[in-house]
This record gives structure tokens, sequence and C-alpha cells, in this order.
């Protein structure tokens, strides 16, 4: 009895030798066997397993911010790719070197081709890192001015005043002039410029500027709006009013309500905007 289960067990495990080493495609003298295939897709699902369990360590960490924590979450992610693909192409014995030695014209080619993706990631990873913006802050690009959506490894998405979804590649931004109004601190201060004539009661023009700048919700009392005399101007005195706000986006919209409740003030308490001087220019030799 014991002879005759030594023979079906030794005949089962001929059979699934069989079934691993079974030739599913041939070419000249490359073989790709059933073994060869499982032993690729175990090494994906481990690579994913890795990618995940390393993922959430660096995201429970609580020695880096959000964005870092992504930029190294991703730096990882991909170096492990890079390994599963060698490690799957060395299961299914596929050597890559001869590839890599005979194809050296085509892949100086590729890389230059790829010379800008790759710059478009290398400056992700320093913005992620050094946190120069983030999602929320209110930049200015080279004149575009516009609140920062999402920072991905290769671009960042911008939204304009108007409504505008402007995708940069990361190595514009690393790259032109920036200007973050959100980078030290989210309290902003802006100016309002008017010019009055040389009669205005001064201490009244002051209470009427900070009072129409107080009236909009999104200007902060604390510090308070402030007057300054900035110019004596051939036809007027030039006053610049300053105020801080957190709502940094609709500076445009909010500058001109101030200006609409500061121009009513002043047409209520009789204060005067002189009219530009307009200079006439006559042809040459009119008086001659």
């Amino acid at each position: 009895m014991n002879e005759i289960n030594n023979v079906i067990n030794d005949n089962v495990n001929v059979t699934f030798k069989e079934i691993l080493e079974y030739k599913i495609f041939s070419l000249g003298k490359y073989n790709l066997t059933v073994y060869e295939i499982i032993g690729a897709f175990m090494i994906l699902i481990i690579g994913l397993v890795v990618s995940k369990i390393i993922r959430r360590l660096i995201y429970k960490s609580e020695r880096f911010d959000l964005g870092k924590k992504f930029a190294f979450s991703q730096v990882f992610h991909y170096v492990i790719v890079i390994i599963m693909f060698f490690l799957v192409m060395k299961m299914l014995g596929l050597d890559m070197s001869p590839l890599l030695v005979g194809s050296s014209v085509i892949l100086v080619g590729i890389g230059l081709g790829l010379q800008n993706l790759f710059l478009d990631f290398i400056s992700g990873i320093i913005i992620l890192l050094d946190r120069t913006i983030r999602v929320g802050d209110v930049v200015d690009l080279d004149g575009i001015i516009g609140e920062v959506q999402e920072i991905k490894m290769r671009t960042t998405t911008i939204l304009t005043r108007d409504n505008k979804s402007i995708i940069f590649p990361n190595s514009v931004l690393t790259k032109n002039r920036l200007v973050n109004f959100s980078h030290n601190d989210e309290v902003v201060a802006f100016e309002i410029t008017v010019g009055v004539h040389y009669d205005t009661d001064l201490e009244l023009l002051e209470k009427l500027m900070v009072e129409a700048a107080l009236e909009h919700e999104s200007v902060l009392k604390d510090p308070l709006p402030s007057v300054r005399l900035e110019n004596f101007g051939d036809s007027s005195l030039d006053f610049k009013m300053f105020y801080h706000t957190k709502n940094l986006f609709r500076q445009p919209t909010m500058r001109s309500n101030i200006r609409k409740s500061i121009l009513r003030k002043f047409r209520e308490n009789e204060i005067n905007i002189p009219y530009p001087i307009r200079t006439l220019d006559f042809p040459k030799n009119t008086f001659q």
C-alpha cells in the first residue's frame, strides 16, 4: 500500500513540475514558461504591497508635513517601480544589457526628448520638499495671478481670478519669477490711491477712507487701515490707504467695492477729486 502511495505522489510531483515548466511561447532560443509568468506576477504583487506599506509608514510619521510625505512616498514608489521592472524582465528571461548597449544612440535621443520631463519631475520634488508654494496659496507667475489648486510631481494647477485652470510644468515655477502672497503670512497689505483738492479737510478724509475700508467684511480691523499723504501733486494731494486682508484671491473685486464706498462718502461730504489736467498738443508753428 505504501509503495502505491509513493508512486502516486511521484506522479503528482512530476505532473506539477511539468505544468510549471510548460512552454507557453517560444521564439528561437527564447522560451516563456508558466513558472516565469507566475514569478513575474509574484514580483509585481510583492512590489505593490511593499510600496503601500512604505506609503502608510511615511504618512503615519509626524516628523514631516503633508507635502514632504507626498514627495517621499512618490519617490519611493518610482524607485520600487524601476526595481520591479528590471526584476520582472530578469524573471521573464529578457536580458536588457544587450538592448541598452546596442540602442545607445536611440536612448540618447529619447533622453534628450525626456529632458524636460525629468526636469519637471525634479522641480516637483523640490517644490514639495521646500514648500515654496502650497495648495491654497495665491501666487503671481509672470503676471498671471491665481490660487494653487493642485501640485503633482510633474505639473501644478493654478486657478485664475476668471476661473480658468492653467496647468504649468513644475520647471516653470522654479525657473521663472514667482511671487507668493501667502508664503510668510496669510495676511497681506494692499493699497488704494486717491487724489483730492488742496483745500480738503484732511482729518475728515482720513476718517471717511478708513470707514469705507472697514465696511468691507474681508478687511481686518487689526491692524486698522491707515491713510498716508504720499505726494503734493500738480493739481491734487495724493493719498494712499493701506488695509490688511486674508482674502488675497479676489482683490480686484474687493478694491473696486472699497473705491465705490470711498467715492460715495466723498460725494456725501463734498470732498472733490479733481479732474486730471490735460495738456493740449498744438501743431508746430501755430503762433509763429
